[in-house]
């Protein structure tokens, strides 16, 4: 797998952070998980309930958020693939986020290939991709499902 971003959502962020970690052991992509974007803002203010959270908190993550997209597409080898790992909740900044994400894989160059864990039925309505090639990971399984995401990606 060479240049490629992976966008992973889903609910919970455990599984998306081990399907992401099987995913980077089979293949050498780096994980952008969103839990360490948000760590640098959220842990310095009360996140138990990020949805009340003032708009300067979002300005935050999306400024470190950012600066993670400009690092990869200005400094990280072209090479490199890069599994990034998300809620993605059908809302618009969580739709910001995905956009966003897919546009820097298009200047880049890199492959995008969006995948949506379904574990369990979500309390918010998972968001929507735009390709019509949207992995759809049902296995409960961490192995197989990261092994589909992997075939798919090439």
């Amino acid at each position: 797998m060479n240049n490629t971003f992976i966008y992973l959502i889903g609910e919970t962020p455990a599984r998306r952070r081990a399907v992401a970690e099987a995913i980077a052991a089979a293949t050498g992509a780096r994980i952008v998980d969103s839990e360490a974007i948000y760590a640098p803002i959220f842990n310095v203010v009360d996140s138990s309930h990020p949805m009340d959270l003032p708009d300067t908190v979002w300005a935050g993550v999306d400024a470190v958020r950012n600066a993670v997209l400009a690092t990869i597409e200005t400094a990280a080898p072209k090479n490199w693939s890069f599994v990034f790992t998300h809620a993605g909740y059908d809302i618009p900044a969580d739709l910001g986020v995905y956009k966003t994400v897919r546009e820097t894989a298009q200047r880049r160059g890199a492959r995008f290939v969006p995948a949506t864990l379904m574990s369990a039925p979500s309390k918010r309505a998972l968001l929507k991709f735009d390709e019509s090639d949207v992995l759809v990971l049902g296995e409960a399984d961490t192995g197989r499902a990261a092994a589909r995401v992997v075939a798919a990606a090439g």
